[in-house]
């Protein structure tokens, strides 16, 4: 009789804690950049080197429908591409107060040179371009290279990119960032409805400089802090005071959710207690307070200790693994300037 209540038992503890949910939601965060330039670079020049591998050879073809077709007509692409690319990385690099000055050089000043392997330029070549451009830094797009695939069976389109970039300080007179990069955009030609329009598959000639464009973007990023959007967690479960405060939170109403949350957290109430703190936690860093943030997670951590507390546990661990990251973004952006 014993035993079988215990069995009982320990199966109202296991739907106890399958009621535990979560709401998902978005924020933005600023993400420090990879290359940290040096204080004295205001003045920016921006120019291809125009640099081809020599067996890039793909340049007029496509896949269509699985198989790899020429291009009826040779599409003039090339230059509208690059200058797309160049201009939409000096537009973010504008969005920020870092730099006095950013000068794009026309994509024809260098012309196309077909290479077996793609190599820094002797150092007077770099000083002599710094000094017809007096600039500071030098961002040079090394090579750039496409290809473009269609499919009328998946009803999509892509784009696979190749890039590789160097930053060139003049003082040092070196290079002091080589950067390489493979990314694949996508169409899938649903519109925010969801709803499928062909017209929103682009065709070769409008998606190149599209996706030019957005490798432009992405190397932005690597320069300079930058905006991402990340996702989080509110800890839920089926009490009505929890979920309340879950919406409140959704709306943006952090105070009016930390309220009902720090009256759970003084519950007798393991699990309570737990999604109370979890949730504080939470609160705090949306406030700007990791490091209170950090205290929470460690107390949410010791409450939600035992067999029967595993699930919010490993929530509690992950969040807390989250915000150590985010401490070391924040200790990184510190040091590098800020978006206004």
């Amino acid at each position: 009789m014993k035993r079988n209540s215990g069995l009982l038992w320990l199966a109202l503890l296991l739907i106890l804690s399958s009621c535990l949910s979560y709401e998902k939601f978005s924020i933005e965060v600023m993400q420090p950049s990879k290359l940290v330039l040096p204080p004295e670079i205001k003045k920016i020049a921006i120019v291809s080197r125009n640099l081809k591998y020599a067996n890039d050879t793909l340049q007029n073809y496509r896949v269509k429908n699985h198989k790899l077709v020429k291009d009826k007509v040779k599409l003039c692409i090339e230059s509208m591409a690059l200058e797309t690319c160049l201009d939409s990385l000096s537009v973010k690099l504008l969005a920020q107060n870092r730099f006095d000055s950013i000068r794009i050089l026309p994509s024809s000043t260098f012309p196309e040179y077909r290479v077996k392997e793609i190599r820094p330029a002797k150092g007077e070549w770099y000083q002599n371009l710094a000094d017809k451009t007096g600039a500071d830094g030098i961002i040079l797009l090394d090579m750039f290279s496409y290809f473009y695939s269609q499919s009328d069976e998946f009803s999509d389109a892509k784009v696979v990119t190749s890039n590789i970039w160097s930053f060139y300080a003049s003082k040092q007179q070196k290079i002091i960032d080589r950067f390489v990069h493979i990314d694949t955009l996508y169409w899938d030609g649903k519109d925010e409805a969801g709803n499928y329009k062909k017209s929103l598959i682009p065709e070769k000639q409008a998606a190149i400089p599209i996706a030019a464009g957005v490798i432009g973007s992405n190397y932005a990023k690597h320069v300079l802090p930058s905006w991402i959007m990340v996702y989080r967690d509110i800890m839920t479960s089926h009490d009505a005071g929890f979920q309340k405060a879950a919406k409140l939170a959704k709306d943006n109403k952090w105070d009016e959710a930390s309220s009902i949350w720090q009256k759970g957290a003084e519950s007798r109430n393991k699990q309570k207690k737990t999604i109370s703190l979890y949730n504080l936690a939470l609160a705090s860093e949306m406030n700007g307070d990791v490091d209170r943030a950090l205290k929470l997670t460690s107390q949410a951590a010791t409450a939600s200790s035992g067999v029967f507390m595993s699930s919010e546990n490993e929530a509690v661990r992950k969040y807390s693994a989250i915000l150590y990251r985010r401490k070391n973004e924040l200790n990184k952006l510190s040091t590098q300037y800020e978006i206004p």
